[in-house]
């Protein structure tokens, strides 16, 4: 690493653990509140990607008014901050606050899977509050989590810290496969962000009315594993807590691998479009979603 790059990182690093210690003075709704006033003065002074958040709100439900997209903005902002403060308080919560804070329907397919004993794979996306969805699912069941290395070195190591402490393992995107198919052999579930942009490596499926490079991971697992497969995703509630509700995608037996992949990521976006179209907030936005088209 160049020394100016460690230093910048650094720098982030203490300014990080800065705001934590800064936020751990006051209780949780108080630091949402201070989050939420932070927000709405990025939203005006720092823009963050707001032209492509409205731009894309806008191709995404053109029903709606100029109004209406510009407040699902400002709350994709609010929405964020409050999803990144309640993961900074995870430290001060019991394991049991933990596992009490999302509830979870159609448990049943989680505990069926079990019995069968291949594990299973489960689908989500950047959604309310992902982390505690890993968290508290932890609490219940063996789960591994695959992830992203952040660039700066010392973030990354806060992050897993508190991944790791509180009862789940993470795959490094690099090392995925041979790390998911160890453990769905035994007998554990994957959850995996299937919501960004793949690529030239990715599947184009229909999402919000345009193709887009859909990850194909979650269904080469599945498929090969010939496990189950659900969708999962952490729905923000008005008193705080979170509710998830699993989905069962069926294998398909096409006869083409490839077709498979696709029937199961295009029911993966499907699933994901019903979601986000409750809640449009919840969703992270700011990712480049549709950042190129399917060539012919």
């Amino acid at each position: 690493m160049k020394k100016n790059k460690k230093i910048q990182h650094y720098i982030e690093y203490i300014s990080l653990k800065m705001l934590i210690s800064f936020l751990h003075l006051f209780s949780i709704n108080a630091a949402k509140k201070i989050g939420f006033f932070l927000a709405d003065i990025a939203f005006v002074f720092v823009p963050i990607r707001k032209k492509h958040i409205i731009d894309s709100l806008t191709k995404s439900f053109p029903a709606k008014s100029e109004r209406e997209i510009k407040k699902i903005a400002k709350d994709v902002y609010k929405q964020f901050v409050c999803t990144v403060v309640e993961i900074i308080f995870v430290s001060k919560m019991t394991d049991e606050q933990i596992k009490n804070a999302v509830c979870f329907e159609n448990i049943y397919l989680i505990e069926r899977a079990l019995k069968q004993g291949k594990g299973g794979v489960i689908m989500s996306a950047h959604f309310g509050n992902w982390e505690m969805l890993a968290l508290s699912f932890a609490k219940r069941y063996p789960l591994s989590v695959i992830v992203a290395k952040q660039e700066n070195p010392y973030f990354d190591n806060i992050i897993n810290d508190i991944r790791s402490k509180r009862g789940y393992k993470t795959i490094y995107k690099d090392v995925a496969p041979l790390g998911v198919l160890r453990a769905l052999k035994r007998n554990e579930f994957v959850a995996i962000l299937a919501d960004q942009h793949a690529g030239a490596q990715g599947v184009y499926t229909p999402f919000f009315y345009r193709e887009v490079s859909t990850p194909k991971g979650p269904a080469v697992f599945a498929l090969r594993a010939k496990c189950p497969l659900y969708t999962g995703f952490c729905a923000r509630q008005p008193d705080g807590r979170y509710v998830v509700t699993f989905e069962e995608i069926s294998l398909p037996n096409t006869g083409d691998d490839e077709k498979n992949i696709e029937v199961i990521m295009t029911e993966y976006n499907k699933i994901l479009q019903r979601h986000v179209e409750e809640n449009p907030s919840f969703w992270f936005w700011f990712h480049r979603r549709w950042k190129s088209q399917k060539t012919k």
